[in-house]
């Protein structure tokens, strides 16, 4: 461990040892004055021959590890040249090799090997690795493909073993985070140096995953199946979550050897479809010819499950990225290899088997002359045919609905990015996937009508299915949240039978979760600003809105509404309403918000009635306030001046009610869990939605409004400020320190205080003294005692605080005396204690900003610190230090360019001394 202290400090100071006990990955940058001992070939040589000798005792060879891998991590200056990183990375790799090579590496090895090989990759510009000697590269590619493959079996190993140690799983996660770091930047490398390599580390996933014979999944080591899946699964989040970065990585190689993969998953997943086809229909004889269903073998059915399972979730995650709100694109190796491909393909065979999901694709005469990529669609839409046509046979109990959700989430996620293909968006165009899916084709309306079909018959036969019903739910919404797609969907029939149903609150639907309802309701409300002629859009409107409307009128305007409030029944619809007003606020976008801001305000005034009727029912006045919260987090940023002043009023009409039926209520309970205080985590989301308009902005004066009757709003004054510090006046007395304990809570809590100090500074001595207090107190221990995260948030809010002091030059003021306060806490935060180095910039900004306040007191801080040290040297480095940090800014002033120079001086001062007296 002293070698790997000494190259820590020697590189980054005492500081930055707090951040790589952490991390376990620090970064090695040391000065030019390292250059003479560390590109010493013989030094290099000395760390393998140290972790070839200690590599038994596993705690000594982690740390002969980590200083391995922090070598390999070597940047900055100690390199003169390209060259002489070129000559160093050839020795580290040809190291490497030699200490790899003829071991068979230990567990307590694998993850310290995965991260020098991840180094680097990450480290070493792209025209440095491909000056090492082309033999020397392919070495280093085949080992890490090996690596790769040895650490994924073994990393399925551990999860047959359900070890609690997932070394493997950690090692095998690095090296295909470096694989993805390579093929993102594949034209910098020979022309398909990582094809077969490719090949290789997806073949042996796919494997992984599959079932004995032609895979090895719940295989124990001596090729016994595991029988506790069912089990271990049950504990763990869904497989794609889980998975995800693997699942990328996989996808990405797959297109990196799209002519390999995916002919692969369309033959394996085919073939596992036929299995499932037959299986299911034996078991229906069986069932038809026994009256003992419980006898029916499972077995077989679970292999293929799980089988179909992991070839749909690779499949979903090579064909498509997660466009996380960009514009999904096809992605180009998958667009190339189509195109390369299509000059073979008979594209009526193509849309043939497109088209025929019922069929086996290989029934079809002329099955091998079809666009591959389509194929492979054509192969889940079998999948998803076998699965609709057992639930019409009545074969439900013997479905997985894991295979549902995969289902409807790869139709979902290929929707978004093949379906109504824009040619506009690409330099070349695959002709079959443009003739199969592109606007105004056959079949991209077929397909729309297969998906609604698909939804409707997954809501009524899993209704009792959460997360399938919300996965199918979020597929409607993909149909309808572009207009274009949305066009063709209103055109089908069954779109507006499900608006029907939906409003008429007719079963199934009726028995959907409120969430999901929810969400129903968004679709619906998306897909009526669809293209139609205004009778017909008029039409719409009346069977999915009015109704929902006349029911909420009709109900709370019955005279006896007072008696019949609590009723079960009541409330049930009272509820629906409440999560269908959620759902029309979530359908928000530029060119609705015109029509769905007046609707919705014409329910907000009842709702805040509502407020009084339940106060007593919690989870009611939650829903109450959460459509407040829709509404504001939705649309407050598309508003402009005389709407949002609406908004803002209605908003601090509920705040009132709120704080009055609040009124001497205690929370003693500190035990209490945390979805108890549920209400008061809405008031935050919603004080802090309605201050977002401050930094994002859409409206144009109202001009989505045009047409809609203008209010000039005189006489009316309220503003954001009016109802965000009036809701502050109801939060910051209920918040006390056993409340921030909850993580949530505590994140918007402090969230909203940096907002509110950020966007009304002015505002903050105008507190009342108890309330001003409070604030302080909340500001200081987010920045003493809580996440760095929300230390951060603190020292963001105290520069805008001086800074309202330095501009009305009030002294003594509590504010003024607050902020002394604060220097010497962020002074101590930089100078004494450790603390995590993307913090510097924000206690810098914050320190600076305090200096420029209080500079007398700031250089009897210095002067105190300096006066303590016994050591000459440390003092005299001190010193030089605080000098040199003021020197660009002395007298500092509140300019900008004097904050920059303070800030890059800063970075220099913590790097020099930021570790010499740090209290541990």
């Amino acid at each position: 461990m002293m070698l790997l202290l000494t190259l820590t400090e020697m590189s980054l100071g005492r500081h930055y040892i707090a951040v790589f006990e952490a991390t376990q990955n620090v970064m090695l940058k040391p000065t030019e004055s390292w250059r003479e001992a560390l590109l010493d070939h013989r030094v290099m040589d000395l760390f393998f021959t140290v972790h070839r000798k200690i590599r038994e005792d596993s705690d000594m060879a982690q740390d002969s590890l980590q200083c391995l891998a922090q070598l390999a991590s070597m940047h900055g200056p100690i390199f003169p040249d390209e060259t002489a990183q070129v000559s160093y990375l050839a020795h580290m790799v040809e190291g490497l090799l030699s200490m790899i090579n003829g071991i068979e590496i230990e567990d307590s090895e694998a993850v310290g090997i995965s991260n020098i090989i991840s180094n680097l990759i990450t480290t070493f510009p792209r025209s440095v690795l491909t000056a090492l000697p082309s033999e020397l590269f392919s070495s280093f590619i085949n080992c890490l493909t090996l690596l790769t493959c040895s650490f994924g079996r073994s990393a399925a190993l551990e999860e047959v073993l359900d070890k609690d140690d997932m070394v493997y799983m950690e090692a095998y996660d690095k090296l295909l985070e470096s694989w993805l770091t390579l093929v993102q930047e594949d034209e910098h490398f020979p022309r398909g140096c990582f094809v077969q390599p490719a090949v290789q580390v997806f073949n042996s996933y796919i494997q992984c995953h599959l079932a004995a014979p032609d895979g090895t999944r719940n295989l124990t080591a001596n090729g016994v199946a595991s029988h506790d899946e069912e089990e271990i699964n049950e504990l763990q989040e869904d497989d794609r979550e889980l998975f995800s970065d693997q699942l990328a990585s996989i996808g990405m190689l797959g297109r990196i050897a799209a002519e390999h993969c995916i002919p692969l998953l369309t033959s394996l997943l085919e073939d596992r479809v036929t299995r499932l086809h037959g299986q299911l229909q034996r078991h229906q004889q069986h069932l038809m010819a026994s009256s003992a269903p419980d006898s029916v073998d499972r077995k077989v059915l679970d292999d293929l499950y799980e089988d179909i399972h992991w070839l749909i979730l690779v499949s979903g995650y090579l064909l498509a990225d997660d466009p996380q709100g960009e514009t999904p694109l096809i992605p180009s190796e998958v667009m190339e290899y189509s195109i390369k491909h299509s000059t073979e393909v008979d594209i009526n065979t193509t849309l043939q088997i497109l088209g025929s999901p019922g069929e086996k694709a290989t029934s079809i005469p002329g099955c091998n002359r079809t666009d591959s990529v389509i194929r492979l669609l054509s192969a889940v839409l079998r999948t998803s045919e076998v699965e609709s046509r057992a639930t019409r046979a009545s074969l439900i109990e013997l479905l997985s609905p894991q295979m549902g959700k995969d289902i409807v989430w790869f139709l979902r996620r290929w929707a978004k990015t093949y379906l109504l293909v824009d040619e506009k968006l690409y330099s070349q165009i695959s002709m079959p996937l443009s003739t199969a899916f592109g606007a105004d084709t056959e079949g991209a309306q077929w397909i729309v009508g297969y998906l609604l079909e698909k939804v409707i018959n997954n809501l009524s036969v899993w209704s009792s299915e959460p997360e399938l019903a919300n996965d199918t739910v979020e597929l409607l919404v993909t149909l309808v949240e572009k207009r274009e797609r949305a066009n063709i969907v209103v055109q089908c029939e069954n779109w507006w039978n499900l608006a029907k149903q939906f409003a008429s609150r007719s079963p199934p639907l009726h028995l959907l979760s409120s969430p999901i309802q929810r969400t129903l309701m968004k679709a619906l409300v998306l897909g009526g600003f669809a293209h139609m002629d205004s009778d017909t859009k008029q039409q719409y409107w009346a069977e999915v809105l009015h109704p929902l409307q006349q029911r909420f009128l009709n109900l709370i305007n019955q005279e006896n509404f007072a008696q019949i409030c609590q009723e079960e029944a009541v409330k049930q619809e009272i509820v629906a309403t409440l999560e269908a007003l959620c759902g029309i606020a979530e359908a928000t976008q530029i060119d609705n918000v015109g029509s769905l801001f007046s609707f919705l305000m014409d329910f907000l005034s009842s709702c805040i009635g509502l407020m009084e009727v339940y106060q007593n029912s919690p989870e009611t006045v939650n829903l109450i306030i959460e459509v407040f919260v829709e509404v504001a987090h939705k649309q407050i940023c598309y508003l402009g001046e005389t709407k949002s002043m609406k908004l803002y009023e209605v908003c601090l009409t509920l705040l009132q009610v709120y704080s009055k039926n609040n009124l001497g209520r205690k929370r003693l309970d500190v035990a209490a869990e945390e979805d108890q205080y549920q209400d008061l985590l809405l008031i935050m989301e919603l004080l802090t939605n309605l201050l977002s308009k401050e930094f994002i902005d859409f409206s144009d004066t109202d001009e989505v409004f045009r047409g809609q009757e203008q209010s000039t709003g005189a006489g009316r004054t309220v503003s954001a400020a009016d109802v965000v510090l009036f809701g502050v006046n109801i939060v910051l007395p209920l918040m006390s320190q056993d409340l921030l304990k909850f993580p949530s809570l505590c994140n918007q809590y402090y969230k909203l205080i940096t907002f509110i100090c950020e966007i009304f500074p002015e505002k903050i001595p105008q507190l009342p003294e108890e309330l001003f207090k409070s604030l302080m107190f909340s500001l200081e221990l987010g920045m003493t005692s809580m996440s760095s995260e929300i230390s951060q948030l603190c020292l963001e809010a105290l520069s805008p605080l001086a800074e309202q002091c330095a501009k009305t030059q009030e002294k003594d003021t509590p504010l003024f005396i607050a902020t002394r306060h604060f220097l010497k806490l962020v002074f101590d935060m930089l100078v004494l204690q450790k603390h995590n180095t993307e913090m510097t910039v924000a206690a810098g900004e914050a320190l600076y900003t305090l200096v420029c306040l209080h500079q007398a007191e700031y250089s009897e801080l210095v002067e105190s610190l300096l006066s303590s040290q016994r050591d000459a040297v440390i003092y005299q480095r001190l010193a030089d230090a605080f000098n040199t940090l003021t020197a660009s800014s002395t007298p500092p002033t509140m300019d900008r360019k004097q904050k920059v120079a303070f800030l890059k001086s800063l970075e220099e001062f913590v790097a020099n001394v930021g570790g010499l007296l740090c209290v541990k």
